[in-house]
């Protein structure tokens, strides 16, 4: 194509690409306009030469030639390797002049594609550049007054996003006397209108409407990524503005990297003050004019990738053996005595596998909650899981609100309404630690659609919509008064509905009571935490061996009883991304055979629970994502039936704790009449099955009644009691059949 040629296409889409050159006339035909687009001003004319240049590149070069051809030239945009284009453009100095002048060049590079795709005919669409793969990506604090105009890549958690609306970018004015058309642009959207007609009669212009030509518009603000050298301070969060094909693409818990130039604007007109007194502020705040905005939760992110040191590193853990064990050990080492408590938060980690035919209903992620005295370690067990996810938020409940903890509406300066993100929607794809979940009052009503649904729901401000809060909930509690009441159910000691403490997979309490053992091998533990030359996995494994059909808690203490070699932080949270990435165990038949006898014999002993825990289908469908989530962290894309044994196990923990049962069955004083009522009938349920018989005499009811420690003033009156109930109904002359028995 000659350069004549060239010249003449490029005047068709030159003013939509550079539309500062547009020139001001009044009432011109198009073939005027068109030459004068050919008559190139001096500093026009070096764009053009740089437009030339692109397209020579474009056309000739082997390098670039299959590159473009690969992209579909049609669209609206297209994407561009920056790094590619930076190695392979021909000038020396491109990389600074990109750096310094990126509207310029950009623009530049949408003219030559034009140029490269119309050979033959002009053609009036443009093509919109969108770069990716930017180097270095800087966090949100390095973006100052040094970088202004500068093209930059920035990687965030979006936690508000505005309403989309039109912005003007063009109109035409019309002279009120002489009629005179005078065409205005306002860059950055900044509206300047002109004062009055430029000819001779200096007359007032008024605006065309219906000449606007309008674009879509829309702001968003990141927070910068929390990482463990930045803990403790406020996170710093900046204004991104997106424009036209880069609306609507994200919304608020998407992890992202933003690339684009770096402006500046009058602080007092950016919040919506527009008179002379705002004008003449000096103080400007920073924004991001958005090129591209790239999912990286979607995508591989940089925390997240996995070079070939991550994958022998990985490799090298599991070569080992005994993974499970030494995560659990891993995980907090500073605890110790809670080996399954750990276990359960880091299955909740790894979490199980969504299925496909169910994606948008069945959830995939267990939720923990861990209830007891204070000072057992609650706050640092939810610290070191933080610490360890890939993607974590930890709040307090007695900070916490409702919309803190799910999505708020605020007014901006336009008087629309934005979306702000909460902590739910923040952890998306990650976990949400909530610590003093107690203090939370009537605020946890909140938590009821995001830990089951997996999703938030709202309903506000004339805005609708719904958002992903796909996050494991790991909470921590205290009880009411400030010790666990063993007399009282979990949901009593917590003043907790029983709608909220069914969501939660595992429930464990910790108990603070005197042990000699215990509080010997604790103190021996952190002592060993502290010395100089702690003892290492490999002596350890000399001093003893645990048996092939040892305890899921007898092979936990083999492990955890040894302080050192413990797996780096980063090494198990690579471990955990990997298995979520591309791990997706299911389950085998024996392994299925085995999750449904335990849940039948869990349902069979339920008819009285003696904690509060009713058994139901959300538990059977916790014990398939706790098996998953233990099949992930052994790298298996089966689940076994020792990984179901094992899940077993702690889940016994959560539902029949040997102490919490043993204080409940050996010390029923103190109860309510009601209460009285059911506990003296999961009793009889007990001895009914045990004897076979479910018909007792008087004599047999006392005693199981002085058994169980329970203070009944008058046991004839506590019988009418029981008959009310139909628990008890009298079959003869001192002799009471138990109803709700099984046994017939």
């Amino acid at each position: 194509m000659s350069e004549d040629l060239l010249r003449v296409v490029a005047s068709c889409v030159w003013t939509q690409y550079f539309p500062e050159d547009q020139h001001i006339g009044v009432q011109e035909s198009s073939e005027h306009r068109a030459d004068s687009a050919c008559e190139l001003i001096p500093e026009e004319e070096g764009r053009y030469q740089a437009v030339l240049m692109f397209h020579t590149c474009f056309e000739d070069s082997n390098q670039w030639k299959p590159i473009i051809e690969l992209h579909d030239l049609t669209k609206e945009s297209i994407q561009l390797s920056h790094t590619q284009l930076i190695n392979r453009c021909q000038l020396c100095d491109f990389a600074s002049v990109m750096q310094e002048h990126p509207e310029q060049v950009i623009a530049c590079l949408g003219l030559a594609l034009c140029l490269f795709r119309d050979k033959v005919q002009a053609t009036s669409s443009r093509i919109l550049v969108r770069f990716y793969d930017v180097a270095p990506v800087l966090s949100i604090s390095q973006i100052k007054s040094h970088v202004i105009n500068h093209f930059v890549s920035v990687r965030g958690t979006i936690v508000r996003v505005s309403p989309i609306k039109p912005l003007v970018t063009q109109c035409n004015f019309i002279c009120g006397k002489c009629g005179r058309i005078t065409l205005r642009v306002f860059p950055d959207g900044k509206y300047n209108p002109p004062i009055k007609c430029m000819y001779a009669c200096r007359s007032k212009l008024l605006p065309d409407r219906s000449t606007v030509t309008t674009i879509d518009f829309q702001t968003i603000k990141i927070q910068e990524i929390d990482h463990e050298e930045h803990s403790g301070r406020v996170p710093r969060m900046i204004e991104v503005e997106l424009h036209e094909d880069l609306v609507d693409s994200c919304i608020p818990g998407n992890v992202v990297t933003v690339i684009g130039f770096v402006k500046s604007v009058n602080a007092q007109i950016r919040s919506g003050k527009f008179g002379k007194q705002a004008q003449n502020n000096c103080l400007h705040v920073l924004y991001l004019f958005a090129n591209n905005v790239a999912h990286t939760n979607e995508k591989c992110e940089k925390d997240t990738e996995f070079n070939k040191e991550d994958l022998q590193e990985i490799s090298q853990v599991y070569n080992e053996g005994n993974v499970f064990e030494r995560l659990v050990a891993s995980l907090c080492p500073q605890i110790y005595g809670n080996e399954l408590i750990k276990a359960g938060l880091l299955l909740a980690l790894c979490g199980g596998t969504r299925n496909a035919k169910d994606r948008k209903t069945a959830r995939a992620n267990s939720h923990v909650l861990l209830v007891g005295d204070p000072g057992l370690g609650k706050s640092q067990l939810l610290r070191a899981t933080a610490s360890v996810a890939p993607r974590s938020v930890y709040v307090g409940g007695n900070t916490a609100t409702a919309t803190g903890l799910t999505v708020s509406m605020s007014k901006d300066s336009s008087g629309g309404y934005a979306l702000e993100a909460g902590a739910l929607v923040l952890a998306d794809e990650g976990v949400c630690c909530i610590d003093e979940f107690d203090k939370m009052g009537t605020d946890t009503q909140a938590l009821l659609e995001a830990m089951e649904q997996q999703s938030i729901s709202i309903a506000k401000a004339g805005i609708v919509c719904n958002l992903n809060a796909r996050a494991s909930v790991v909470a921590a509690a205290n009880p009411i008064g400030g010790h666990y009441d063993s007399a009282k159910s979990v949901h009593e000691n917590l003043n907790m509905k029983a709608a909220l403490l069914s969501r939660f997979d595992l429930v464990f309490i910790l108990l603070d009571r005197p042990d000699e053992e215990r509080d010997r091998l604790l103190s021996s533990h952190i002592m060993n935490t502290h010395a100089s030359v702690p003892r290492g996995w490999k002596q350890a494994e000399k001093k003893g061996h645990v048996a092939g059909n040892a305890t899921l808690l007898e092979r936990l203490l083999l492990h955890t009883q040894i302080s050192g070699n413990y797996i780096p932080v980063r090494t198990i949270r690579k471990l955990i991304t990997y298995s979520r990435r591309y791990l997706h165990p299911q389950l085998t038949r024996e392994a299925a055979v085995e999750l449904q006898e335990h849940y039948l014999e869990l349902r069979s002993s339920s008819i009285f629970p003696l904690n509060g825990v009713s058994i139901t289908v959300r538990q059977l469908e916790s014990l398939v994502r706790l098996a998953q989530a233990r099949a992930r962290i052994e790298l298996s894309n089966e689940v076994t039936v020792q990984h179901v044994r094992d899940v077993i196990q702690i889940m016994a923990c959560c539902l029949r704790d040997t102490d919490v049962f043993k204080a409940t069955v050996h010390n029923a004083r103190g109860l309510s009449l009601p209460k009285k009522v059911k506990f003296y009938a999961a009793r009889l349920e007990q001895v009914a099955k045990r004897q076979g018989n479910n018909v007792f005499s008087l004599e047999e009811l006392v005693e199981i009644a002085k058994s169980a420690r329970l203070e009944i003033a008058n046991f004839y009156d506590f019988l009418d009691v029981l008959s009310e109930h139909c628990i008890v109904l009298k079959k003869g002359p001192k002799r009471y059949q138990l109803q709700a028995s099984s046994i017939r």
